[in-house]
């Protein structure tokens, strides 16, 4: 594994970040934020979805597992550098996937281990729309910090402006809750294995959905540097009904396995 002791930085945002909640970003705010773009397979799933991830060095993004089981490196395309998912941008970066790589512990049942990297078939050149996000700091648990999420909302609006919007990221900051009281909102605690996490507003209804999987989870430090703590799992319901959290899988339990896994990739300092 090599490192880049210049330019650029890792989890460095392209302006100051300031949380307003639910807040559409009005510029490509987080370069490492990536769309995956997955052929379905099948009559239920013909057509094509997209899945958020994260660029984590110059040759990796990574992702939620349960989007991408079965699944070849033919049927998926990342996009990196996307900002408007609605409209040609010449900015942005097509990138052919060489290998997914699965979580080798991941159980379809429970959704532990629910991760997988992506492999990009030539290396990113970072530049100011393009660049990775810090991985976390080993043995930081995070809690009582403000997680922000960030990602794009389902295109499904019935109003136009809504339509327009939902072509946009999302970003909103959630607290990082501890393990009681993931147990205790969690929709169905089946779910909540030992490398899960979760954040949300205790008694409220949960404003991650199901589609949001694959979100990166993220928690800027004093300096202002970004750093990945977890990804969503597909498990997070947002019913005006369900008072739950949403649950994420924990980027720390996985630091082992992750830096494995992309040895031959060259990661960022952090500031």
């Amino acid at each position: 594994m090599q490192y880049f002791g210049n330019f650029p930085e890792c989890g460095v945002p392209n302006r100051k970040a300031r949380f307003v909640g639910g807040e559409y970003l009005r510029g490509y705010e987080f370069p490492w934020l990536s769309l995956i773009q997955v052929q379905g397979k099948g009559e239920e799933e013909e057509g094509k979805k997209t899945v958020p991830g994260a660029l984590i060095n110059n040759k990796y993004v990574i992702t939620e597992a349960a989007q991408l089981v079965g699944l070849t490196p033919y049927d998926v395309k990342v996009t990196l550098g996307q900002f408007d998912r609605c409209s040609f941008d010449v900015s942005s970066m097509n990138v052919s996937v060489d290998k997914i790589i699965i979580h080798p512990d991941f159980s379809p049942e429970n959704k532990a281990n629910d991760l997988a990297l992506l492999k990009l078939s030539n290396p990113v050149i970072f530049e100011r729309r393009i660049s990775p996000i810090c991985l976390s700091v080993p043995g930081h648990n995070y809690l009582g910090q403000v997680a922000t999420i960030v990602g794009w909302p389902p295109n499904e609006a019935a109003e136009e402006e809504e339509a327009t919007t939902s072509c946009r990221p999302k970003k909103l900051g959630l607290p990082v809750l501890d393990n009681i009281e993931c147990l205790e909102t969690a929709q169905d605690p089946t779910f909540i294995s030992t490398d899960k996490g979760c954040v949300g507003l205790v008694g409220t209804p949960s404003v991650v959905c199901e589609d949001d999987a694959g979100t990166p989870v993220m928690y800027r430090s004093h300096a202002g540097v970004y750093e990945l703590i977890g990804i969503l799992t597909d498990q997070n319901q947002c019913e005006e009904d369900s008072k739950s959290t949403a649950l994420y899988t924990k980027i720390n339990d996985h630091l082992w396995w992750i830096t494995k896994n992309t040895r031959d990739a060259c990661y960022c300092f952090k500031t």
